[in-house]
């Protein structure tokens, strides 16, 4: 009874052990949060997670002040351009349909 007790204790200790470096979470790193081959809304979501973590540890009296602040506004500031990129592609898209639609009513095709 006690070697079944130990093999199923073993087996926790592996599992807790093993899953979470198994997971398939990717991490960005803030060098990657210019590449272009990361989709916008991974890159958005990877940034808002971080701040949501720096404003958890500060709470919990894991950063100084001054690492807040310093990590707040850098990953503010890469929040402010993921969205200012957004935009710039969305004014695009808007552009795009805008001209097709103006083509559209004075009876010109487009390809």
């Amino acid at each position: 009874m006690i070697y079944i007790a130990l093999v199923i204790v073993m087996i926790v200790a592996v599992l807790i052990t093993v899953l979470p470096v198994m997971r398939k979470e990717d991490l960005i790193f803030l060098d990657d949060m210019s590449d272009k081959s990361i989709p916008l809304e991974e890159r958005k979501r990877s940034v808002y997670k971080t701040l949501g973590e720096i404003e958890f540890d500060y709470k919990m009296n894991k950063l100084s002040e001054k690492d807040y602040k310093r990590l707040n506004n850098l990953y503010r500031q890469k929040a402010v351009n993921l969205l200012k990129e957004e935009k710039e592609k969305s004014g695009d898209i808007d552009q795009e349909i805008e001209y097709k639609l103006s083509r559209l009513k004075k009876g010109e095709m487009y390809e």
